[in-house]
């Protein structure tokens, strides 16, 4: 073993130079969310068996799957990266890194967050250890974590730096999630500009342009980058595909939405928890605003049926509870219900805490939304609204339990707090067609036609 540099100039411990080469492709497949980043990883294991690095990044990749089958591939490629690191000349960095892959192996996202941040004051220009952190606030600590991360670094990185694009898409994400929406954009369309195929640039702009209700833009910039990405990235470009059927939504353009979910968000029924939440979050809002969706919800509760017992992620426990819900599968939704009660109520992991501070109280005001219980969905999530953040997902994703609470104050005649509700949405986006009918209903309820009739008039202006 012998100590060299990547192209950042980090220091990494391998055996030859092809070993770190095929790590750094390894680096940059990771950050474009490429099909062949596994590919390269497996290059820079064939070059050199036991390099560190390669050892715990094969660790983080089985982890980020959180899928029992992969968790415990991820538990024993850390076992053995920690065997091969103990008996090597790895260097602190590397052994930073192996402390992180430590701490989130065993359920700790915080401290595994934290090791993050410390590679990072000393290697500024450690892409990986930036992406992961990044990750993993996105589940624990949300927009300021994020934006706060990626600010600490991006003096370093200048433009003609490998992967400095990815840079600025990250930074416009964590600034976007922070509110910050002019300065996101900014680092959105710079990073796009690098790398027109860069995803989680084109993501970051999407998601400025929804928070901020520009519907047609959106559509138009994620349509101008589709024919750059669509051909070789990984399942994440579903969650693009969500992103734009979001804006067509708004619009109430639901035979496009739906063509999208079966062309392209549900083309391939994979079992991959974003993939699923991208199907129920879009199903679930469809059928909100009246659309038919036809028998798409079977496939997602067939596939959610196979991750009841998973609990490795609150997040996508909450929408395998809405496919349940959605098809009338209470024995599969109890059957969830019981797994997450029991697998966390000793739980000490970030993740336990999130079940029992919201998540299992959460999915079962979803299956009761289905189960027209609203009065008891209003009672549990009204005081619970402050801690949805703790979920993790971006705040379009959170919305839609947003959305559910609005609904069912609806539904249970609660005029007044349904207003309410729907002011507030108003108020922080006021081009939303949806925002302004729901605004409408709850008017109507309220005994005040005269101000329904102009809200539903805003709604379809908006929708023209």
């Amino acid at each position: 073993m012998a100590q060299h540099l990547d192209q950042w100039g980090n220091p990494v411990t391998a055996a030859n130079g092809d070993a770190v080469a095929a790590l750094d492709r390894t680096i940059m497949a990771y950050l474009g969310f490429r099909l062949d980043t596994g590919n390269h990883l497996k290059q820079a294991l064939v070059a050199d068996p036991e390099m560190p690095l390669a050892l715990i990044y094969s660790g983080f990749f089985f982890l980020l799957f959180c899928h029992p089958k992969m968790h415990a591939k991820g538990l024993a490629a850390r076992d053995h990266a920690a065997q091969v690191i103990a008996g090597s000349d790895a260097n602190p960095r590397e052994r930073q890194c192996m402390a992180a892959l430590d701490a989130w192996a065993d359920g700790d996202w915080h401290r595994a967050s934290a090791a993050f941040e410390s590679i990072l004051l000393d290697y500024p220009l450690d892409a990986m250890a930036l992406r992961l952190s990044h990750y993993l606030h996105f589940y624990l600590d949300g927009g300021k974590a994020m934006r706060l991360s990626s600010a600490r670094v991006l003096p370093f990185w200048t433009m003609d730096q490998p992967g400095a694009g990815f840079v600025q898409a990250i930074h416009a994400f964590g600034l976007e999630e922070n509110g910050e929406y002019a300065a996101a954009e900014r680092h959105a369309r710079r990073a796009v500009e690098i790398n027109p195929a860069d995803l989680w640039g084109i993501h970051a702009g999407a998601h400025i342009m929804e928070m901020q209700g520009r519907h047609h833009e959106g559509i138009g910039w994620i349509a101008a980058q589709t024919d750059h990405w669509s051909a070789d990235t990984n399942n994440f470009r579903f969650h693009v595909w969500w992103q734009r059927a979001l804006f067509h939504l708004e619009l109430g353009d639901h035979a496009t939405v739906l063509d999208l979910y079966d062309r392209e968000i549900r083309a391939e029924s994979t079992e991959e928890y974003l993939d699923i939440t991208n199907g129920t979050a879009l199903l679930w809002r469809l059928e909100q605003q009246g659309a038919d969706v036809g028998d798409r919800w079977t496939e997602l509760a067939d596939r959610s049926a196979e991750r009841v017992g998973d609990h490795l992620l609150c997040f996508a426990d909450l929408h395998y509870a809405m496919a349940f819900g959605a098809t009338g599968r209470d024995d599969a939704g109890q059957a969830l219900l019981t797994a997450m009660r029991r697998g966390n109520v000793d739980e000490t992991g970030a993740q336990g805490t999130v079940y029992r501070q919201v998540g299992i109280a959460l999915s079962e005001a979803m299956i009761d939304a289905r189960n027209g219980l609203h009065d008891r969905v209003v009672d549990v999530l009204l005081p619970l609204r402050h801690l949805f953040a703790l979920v993790g997902g971006s705040h379009a994703q959170r919305d839609i339990f947003e959305r559910i609470l609005l609904e069912s104050a609806l539904a249970a005649g609660r005029a007044t707090l349904a207003r309410a509700l729907a002011a507030e949405r108003i108020d922080q986006k006021p081009t939303s067609p949806y925002n302004w009918q729901v605004h409408a209903r709850a008017l109507e309820m309220a005994g005040d036609p005269g101000a329904a009739a102009r809200a539903r008039q805003r709604a379809s202006t908006l929708a023209a």
